[in-house]
């Protein structure tokens, strides 16, 4: 059972890998056509499709009763996102250059995964909060989306039909990809138990499970040296966590966990971590000083996870 887990985690790295390029290149091919950056595009669509993980464990958990566990899964996801993967992804690459539009968004973000620890500071977030939420994605992603590049140019060349089988393939390499990142996650797990882990770290594999497809997707961008797209892909995955995900868990049952202690220290390090990052991004870039850095960050978060987890709070 162990040789064949980790034979599908190999599988499931094997197709996350194949499935980001094509996924990166249908991005580019739309950017074009929406007359938006790729940043933006990676930011919307890209970001939305990315929460798949996230949303189906929130939305199961909630139907059976269990939001408070979908809930958690989806703060460790943001803040796995927001330090350990961008951390990641700036060693990798050395430098993401931000411009002012980046930065822009890096503060919105901010914004975005502070809403619900307000929502949450009660040990509640109730379905009327979920609505909160809800809507406020949606008046956000209608004012990103009026956001323009000045300086491109629709491809002439890009029919309706062009535009139509874009949307297609980019949805079914995320698909892909999603389905390689839930082979690695599962089997992670498996082996976890097998090799007789700790409930906490088996916890861990999950979060970070989730975020596996954004972390090839961004890895693979910053390889091509299109980094600002791998970002733009992180931070809209941890904006529609943030709002419409936990929205729409709470929508079908409201989130109140027994022991609140633990998603609020989670939220808490959720908006640290996303104003460490738009403090770090003010500067214009994104380098391998400030990636250790967010690497460090995650590191605390675990550590404190761990002992709040460790006095049975």
């Amino acid at each position: 059972m162990v040789l064949l887990a980790l034979f599908l985690v190999c599988a499931g790295l094997v197709t996350v890998v194949y499935s980001a390029d094509e996924a990166i290149k249908h991005v580019m091919h739309l950017s074009r056509y929406f007359r938006l950056t790729g940043f933006v595009v990676s930011f919307v669509i890209a970001g939305i499709v990315a929460v798949l993980p996230e949303l189906s464990i929130g939305v199961v958990a909630a139907l059976e009763g269990t939001s408070s566990l979908g809930f958690g899964v989806i703060l460790g996801a943001n803040v796995a996102d927001l330090t350990l993967v961008i951390g990641v992804v700036a060693l990798y690459a050395g430098q993401l250059k931000m411009d002012s539009t980046m930065l822009k968004h890096v503060k919105n973000s901010f914004l975005a995964v502070v809403l619900p620890v307000i929502l949450f500071w009660d040990a509640e977030i109730s379905r009327i909060d979920g609505s909160i939420l809800i809507l406020s994605y949606v008046v956000y992603l209608f004012l990103m989306l009026r956001t323009k590049r000045e300086d491109s140019r629709v491809d002439s060349e890009t029919t309706k039909l062009g535009f139509a089988s874009e949307i297609l393939f980019l949805i079914m390499s995320l698909v892909v990809l999603f389905v390689g990142g839930g082979l690695v996650t599962e089997n992670a797990q498996e082996l976890s138990l097998s090799l007789g882990f700790p409930l906490f770290l088996i916890g861990v594999v999950v979060a970070v499970g989730t975020c596996l497809p954004e972390l090839v997707f961004s890895l693979r961008a910053a390889k091509k040296k299109q980094g600002e797209i791998g970002l733009g892909n992180i931070l809209g995955n941890v904006l529609v966590d943030s709002m419409l995900t936990i929205g729409i868990v709470a929508l079908i049952q409201p989130i109140t966990p027994s022991a609140p202690i633990l998603p609020m220290s989670t939220g808490i390090f959720m908006a640290v971590s996303a104003f460490v990052v738009y403090l770090l991004a003010r500067k214009g870039d994104l380098n391998r000083k400030d990636g250790v850095l967010l690497l460090i960050i995650y590191g605390i978060f675990l550590i404190t996870q761990s002992v709040i987890e460790g006095v049975g709070v």
